[in-house]
């Protein structure tokens, strides 16, 4: 019967109080970052507990409408973690785990692997950097030794971050 008198005889002010500080926190959880709805939330909370509790209530009265209030935040924040992992949260930028840097950047290409050995020639200088024709196809290459000149036979010596690494080769 306590559990009834906590919300039949409560005034439309703690109510409304209350009831917008649930809505807020409900709207906190779906654009997170603690900001106005969550801050204006948990205040209209606590200005309607202390509207109520001036009221006239009881001890328990008091304590049980304290543990409602609690409940209902440790049920929005699990469904927030939860959300967060599988739900709508999950696929926002505020939960996003993924880096900029494509997931197979230190990942070799196989393609890029069957290289190592071959040998072509330079096109144009290669300055440390440049491009060589291998196999009939041309790929941007960097040279291991300082300056290969135009023509010049190299060979793919090794393959590192998808990077091409050729040095001067002699037939």
């Amino acid at each position: 019967m306590e559990f009834v008198e906590i919300f039949t005889e409560m005034g439309w002010i703690p109510a409304l109080l209350l009831c917008l500080g649930l809505v807020f926190i409900i709207v906190e959880v779906f654009v997170p970052g603690f900001g106005f709805f969550g801050i204006t939330g948990i205040i209209s909370i606590i200005a309607g507990i202390i509207i109520r509790i001036v009221e006239g209530l009881s001890l328990t009265q008091s304590l049980t409408l304290i543990l409602l209030v609690l409940g209902f935040f440790i049920i929005a924040f699990m469904f927030m973690v939860y959300s967060a992992q599988y739900g709508i949260l999950g696929r926002t930028g505020l939960f996003e785990t993924r880096t900029s840097i494509p997931q197979d950047y230190n990942k070799t290409d196989k393609e890029l692997r069957k290289l190592i050995g071959k040998s072509g020639r330079a096109v144009g200088v290669l300055n440390l950097g440049g491009k060589a024709k291998i196999n009939g196809k041309i790929y941007d290459v960097v040279s291991k030794n300082s300056y290969i000149e135009d023509g010049a036979h190299v060979k793919v010596i090794e393959i590192k971050d998808n990077t091409i690494i050729v040095r001067k080769w002699f037939e």
